[in-house]
């Protein structure tokens, strides 16, 4: 191997996974800064009805009139920062993605088999890029992701629930643009989802799709160029 363009090679190669990482880095705090939102904001609609009605003795009906299209803009802003935070992830993996693809294999070329970099897609969610990788990381990864996309899927399916509740008890009738915002609310959720899972299935999260050679000796295609601000 030449030394020359073994160390070229290498420079280059940390120059772009530095720069990968600290955009994923500046991709999770958005979304745990999107995360974070969508709690405090039901947490604080649900505060004010509960002081409200517990320490100012405010009657419920009372309250629902000017509760529900509180409600309704709140579920209305999670719902769109949701939309956002699944998004988001595909940005994530297509950095993770094209790191594997070309990153790794751009360096790997020029280093002898036994000195080959190993890619492993769960470090780029650790801070320290450089700690020991345990077979746990991966699972701990999933289970977190999961979790925060899972809370705010529920809070919005409990949000829906909670707004049928104080229409009813305010007394008012379910009309046709009340049943076109819960469909359209339970279409927004669901459908972000279903791609989100389409997504994962497709570049297989574990393994992020296999490359072809990026020049082109066994195929075309899926070569990017380094990213750039």
């Amino acid at each position: 191997m030449d030394d020359n363009k073994t160390a070229s090679a290498l420079e280059r190669f940390e120059q772009d996974e530095a720069r990968i990482r600290t955009k994923i880095r500046r991709t999770m705090r958005q979304q745990s800064f999107i995360w974070w939102i969508s709690i405090v904001a039901a947490a604080g609609f649900f505060g004010w009805i509960g002081m409200a009605h517990h320490q100012q003795g405010i009657p419920l009906e009372e309250l629902a009139a000017d509760a529900l299209p509180i409600l309704m803009v709140v579920t209305i802003l999670i719902t769109t920062l949701y939309i956002v935070f699944i998004f988001l992830y595909f940005s994530i993996g297509r950095r993770i993605y094209h790191s594997k693809s070309v990153n790794f294999m751009h360096l790997n070329e020029h280093l002898h088999p036994d000195d080959h970099h190993e890619f492993v897609w769960h470090s780029y969610f650790w801070r320290d890029c450089n700690r020991v990788q345990r077979r746990m990381d991966a699972a701990f990864v999933v289970t977190l992701k999961v979790f925060k996309l899972s809370t705010i899927f529920a809070l919005i399916v409990f949000l829906q629930f909670a707004w049928m509740e104080l229409m009813d008890i305010s007394g008012q009738e379910m009309a046709d643009e009340h049943y076109a915002y819960l469909g359209l609310i339970d279409l927004t959720l669901f459908s972000v989802l279903v791609l989100f899972i389409i997504v994962l299935i497709t570049i297989r999260i574990g393994k992020l799709g296999q490359q072809k050679d990026p020049h082109g000796k066994t195929g075309k295609g899926n070569y990017y160029e380094p990213d750039q601000e």
